[in-house]
């Protein structure tokens, strides 16, 4: 009997194994592109821009802990994932593990109390699902009817570190610097004086800002037409002169005054 070469033996079993790699590879590939995000309390806000309302997707937000039913709730949104991604356009499956101590502060901006919880987020407006059995159907139907006929409530907003530690310190601040001396001048019978101050100073800004805008206008407008006259009476005396020099020199200002005046 002939026996065939190894390399040919091989290489049919290959060509026969190739359908099942490419099946392998199709299923990877497609699981790769439709994939469950995983959230926490550090990226939330950035991923799914719940509070400011700016379009990132419509979230659908599973909270769940490490039991069995949570794990098939992660698989059920792993295969609506999947299976959603070319019918329904802009459906975001995410999940957030319960039991991690660092989301306690997520938990409590959603009130979130008991594993699993599902919500959905729209528009910095967040829904709450209802239903007890976390069935693919209707997990389905939430997501692409937007969870309709659920009642939606605006998403709470994060707190921030910077209010929550500087806040305080400058309250503080303010109070000693602002409402000690007024509590120092209530006690000694003092708490006239310091709104007597401000209407005096009230009073002198009001009179100077008036002096410095309108009255000083007013002022040069009637020293110019003071200048005036008495520019107009020394060119009639200059023309009553004998010598023509003086009268033409005063009808010469006269002339440069009425064109200042003009240009005024």
């Amino acid at each position: 009997e002939r026996q065939e070469p190894k390399t040919m033996g091989s290489l049919r079993v290959g060509v026969s194994r190739l359908p099942l790699l490419v099946t392998i590879l199709l299923s990877s590939i497609q699981t790769a592109g439709a994939k469950v995000i995983k959230l926490d309390n550090k990226n939330f806000e950035s991923k799914t821009q719940a509070s400011r309302g700016e379009y990132s997707g419509y979230w659908v937000v599973a909270f769940c802990g490490q039991t069995d039913r949570c794990d098939k709730l992660r698989g059920t949104l792993n295969d609506l994932s999947n299976e959603l991604k070319r019918t329904s356009k802009g459906l975001v499956f995410a999940h957030v593990n319960y039991d991690d101590p660092k989301n306690k502060e997520l938990l409590a901006r959603f009130q979130i109390q008991t594993s699993p919880t599902l919500i959905f987020i729209e528009q910095a407006h967040y829904a709450r699902y209802s239903s007890r059995t976390f069935s693919k159907a209707k997990i389905k139907s939430f997501a692409q009817l937007h969870a309709s006929g659920e009642s939606f409530k605006q998403v709470p907003k994060p707190k921030d570190v910077i209010e929550e530690t500087i806040g305080p310190i400058l309250e503080t601040v303010a109070g000693f610097v602002f409402f000690w001396p007024v509590a120092f001048l209530m006690n000694h019978g003092l708490a006239e004086m310091p709104a007597r101050i401000l209407w005096f100073g009230v009073l002198y800004v009001t009179g100077k800002t008036f002096e410095e805008t309108i009255w000083n206008k007013h002022c040069n407008k009637k020293k110019g037409y003071q200048k005036l006259k008495v520019d107009r009476n020394s060119s009639r005396t200059g023309s009553r002169n004998d010598t023509p020099g003086e009268g033409s020199e005063g009808s010469s200002r006269l002339t440069k005054r009425r064109n200042k005046n003009k240009q005024w």
